[in-house]
């Protein structure tokens, strides 16, 4: 059965998004990541401790600063474990899911050699995306007055790059080692990066919203940040599916979502009021549609 279900898998049956096993893996990542959320944000606020949906503030308060009280501390951790849904969801999902064989995830999972060519193409293009928005910032904006200093930067990046690995990172195994695997056969990796985008994106609404009310954001700004925040989701789920269609290793999307989570932080860091996130959401659309127009170009040839 699962030798059948892996060729099915890989020889382009298409699976709908709405399939039992699916529903499944989306009520879990939604339910578990929600409900944690949510009570984080009502802890922080009828304790008045607030919260740090920030994961950088959580670093920089507890590594750097040190004022953090019991409180806000637990509070902050529920709303860090709340990430923990897809990886959750992808886990039960696989097991529940006859096109899955067994432990086929977890060999995905720790896929860590894929090429040095793939690991270069991700910062090139993480260069790419954020060079141009820094260069743009240092013009524009004005440096952070308790912002870290540039000995603490980079020992801060690595430690919240590492954090970003092991919470956010893990996103992967449910949204590129579950979803996005069932969903490319048929499809590729434009159409499945849409699919796969557009439920991402929902997923992070609570904490989204939050975040923007603890900015003093009034509802027609937040509106408007959701559709733009929702637009570099969408885009950072094709570019997902691109590497994973190529590549079938869950780590490298891990890999992928710490970095891009990373080293754009230093903008925000270092200086006020940055249109950094704006611009940098254009250009991974640009390199997204390049990546799209080159694969369609490539597969003509062949056919031709």
């Amino acid at each position: 059965m699962s030798e059948n279900a892996e060729a099915q898998v890989n020889a382009g049956a298409s699976s709908g998004l709405w399939e039992r096993p699916h529903l499944v893996f989306l009520g879990i990542a939604y339910g578990f990541s929600w409900v944690l959320w949510i009570a984080a944000w009502l802890i922080g606020n009828t304790t008045d401790a607030g919260d740090l949906l920030f994961n950088e503030n959580i670093i920089w308060r507890l590594v750097f600063v040190g004022d953090v009280s019991a409180v806000l501390f637990w509070s902050s951790l529920v709303a860090l474990v709340a990430v923990y849904g897809p990886m959750l969801g992808g886990f039960v999902a696989s097991r529940v899911d006859p096109a899955i064989p067994k432990g086929d995830l977890g060999k995905r999972i720790r896929k860590v050699n894929v090429g040095g060519r793939e690991y270069g193409l991700v910062i090139l293009i993480l260069l790419a995306v954020t060079i141009p928005p820094l260069i743009l910032t240092m013009l524009t904006a004005q440096l952070s007055n308790d912002g870290p200093s540039l000995g603490q930067l980079v020992p801060f990046l690595v430690m919240f790059f590492v954090l970003q690995f092991f919470t956010s990172g893990t996103e992967e195994i449910g949204w590129r080692g579950y979803l996005t695997q069932k969903l490319l056969p048929g499809r590729g990796f434009w159409d499945t990066g849409w699919a796969v985008g557009i439920v991402w994106a929902i997923w992070h609404l609570p904490v989204v919203i939050m975040i923007f009310l603890q900015q003093g954001m009034v509802h027609v700004q937040i509106l408007g940040s959701l559709v733009g925040f929702g637009i570099g989701i969408v885009a950072m789920a094709i570019l997902q599916a691109w590497f994973y269609e190529r590549t079938r290793s869950v780590f490298l999307a891990m890999f992928i979502h710490a970095i891009f989570n990373t080293l754009p932080l230093t903008i925000v860091l270092l200086w006020e009021g940055s249109p950094a996130a704006v611009l940098a959401n254009v250009l991974l659309w640009v390199v997204v549609i390049y990546i799209k127009s080159s694969t369609d170009k490539a597969a003509k040839l062949v056919s031709g």
